[in-house]
């Protein structure tokens, strides 16, 4: 009997000695990979730095693909070839956005003129408030200093304007390059949608792989392509009311005021934001009464209330809505990886991201982190979300 219990004696310890090595390689495991990913990310962000002129292009075609991809397919619906209809769709588009933008020029011109004396203005009003003001007193004698030489200012402004045209002319090439590297990659995603939406479903092996991949497809599809068309034409009508308001008040160029306020609301609080600043800024340069000088500022907040609050939750139901601090951090990165012109894509592939990780498991907790809902909610959502269709 002491002969068959000692050997069970001996393997217990051998046994919880095993278990500790276990998972001590489990835990060195995992630090491992935590390594691994911080260097992937690391690694993936300087490429994508370096690779900047080719990712922000094509960043900003897939976002207009998946804006005009409902237009395209009411064309389809209408009888038109996919071909045809991708390139009707994409022309018309940018034949608009080039004669707004051409329309917009004399506008903009006309306010790089304007700049130097509106800073002058601002500086002018601003001196007695900082003449009460000890800490800062040898800054605003300085301040006084450079407004009030109102002639050497003439040559920085006629040399600042001059450095300005001469940017852009050397420039122009390579954003007609982009331009036309955008408009026919935009062309080609929207013609070779359903080929490569057949592709990617039929690349996994496994069954369950292909149902989720299908249904990946149609949340892009169904979700993320309607909200942004519905979101775009949102900002749209935005940017026309904004304008007949401020022609209405009599503030200068107002079509370039609602095309700003319409384009940069694409970039939640920050966008509205800014140019409600600049709204207020360029009233208190230009206007005598804080009543004329506030007046386009609450004009653009009444309308950004109403937008957020009424027509965005009416139209789009809360279908898609991604945390704000996640949006102000991924303006900020590709603001800092690409420049300003890519930060207008933040949203849309912040929410297209948001849709593909809430079906992959292993990304399935970033999706929550990423939304606004919390608790009890977001677990019903990405539980239905993990659920499969019938396929």
């Amino acid at each position: 009997m002491n002969l068959e219990i000692r050997p069970i004696r001996t393997q217990i310890p051998q046994t919880a000695r095993a278990l500790k090595r276990i998972a001590r390689i489990r835990g060195e495991v995992r630090v491992i990979r935590g390594c691994l990913i911080f260097l992937t990310a690391v690694a993936g962000v300087a490429a994508a730095m370096a690779a900047a002129s080719v990712l922000a292009p094509t960043a900003l075609a897939i976002v207009f693909a998946l804006v005009l991809a409902p237009v395209a397919r009411t064309m389809e619906r209408a009888g038109l070839p996919t071909g045809i209809s991708s390139v009707c769709a994409v022309m018309v588009t940018f034949v608009l956005l080039g004669g707004l933008a051409y329309a917009m020029v004399p506008s903009v011109n006309d306010w790089i003129e304007r700049a130097p004396e509106i800073t002058r203005t601002i500086e002018q009003k601003l001196a007695p408030l900082k003449e009460q003001i000890a800490a800062v007193e040898s800054v605003s004698q300085r301040i006084t200093q450079v407004a009030s030489d109102a002639g050497p200012a003439a040559a920085p402004a006629a040399a600042a304007q001059a450095g300005i045209l001469s940017s852009a002319v050397h420039e122009a090439p390579a954003a007609l390059a982009t331009i036309v590297y955008v408009v026919i990659l935009t062309i080609f995603l929207l013609a070779c949608r359903r080929h490569y939406t057949e592709q990617l479903i039929l690349m996994p092996t496994r069954f369950r792989n292909r149902c989720r991949m299908s249904r990946i497809c149609r949340d892009v599809r169904l979700r993320v392509s309607s909200y942004l068309f519905t979101l775009a034409m949102i900002n749209a009508g935005l940017a026309v009311i904004t304008a007949a308001c401020f022609h209405l008040i009599g503030v200068a160029d107002p079509l370039l005021w609602g095309a700003a306020f319409g384009l940069l609301n694409f970039i939640p609080v920050i966008g509205p934001s800014a140019v409600m600043l600049a709204a207020a800024l360029v009233g208190f340069a230009t206007e005598d009464s804080v009543m004329g000088a506030l007046l386009p500022t609450l004009i653009l907040l009444v309308l950004n209330t109403i937008e957020a609050n009424l027509v965005q939750p009416w139209l789009l139901s809360r279908r898609i809505v991604v945390s704000p601090i996640a949006i102000f951090v991924t303006v900020a990165l590709l603001l800092w990886m690409w420049g300003p012109a890519a930060a207008i894509t933040a949203v849309p592939l912040l929410i297209f991201f948001h849709t593909i990780a809430m079906h992959v498991p292993s990304l399935r907790p970033v999706g929550l982190l990423l939304a606004t809902v919390s608790g009890p909610a977001a677990r019903r959502r990405s539980r239905r979300a993990s659920r499969l269709p019938n396929c």
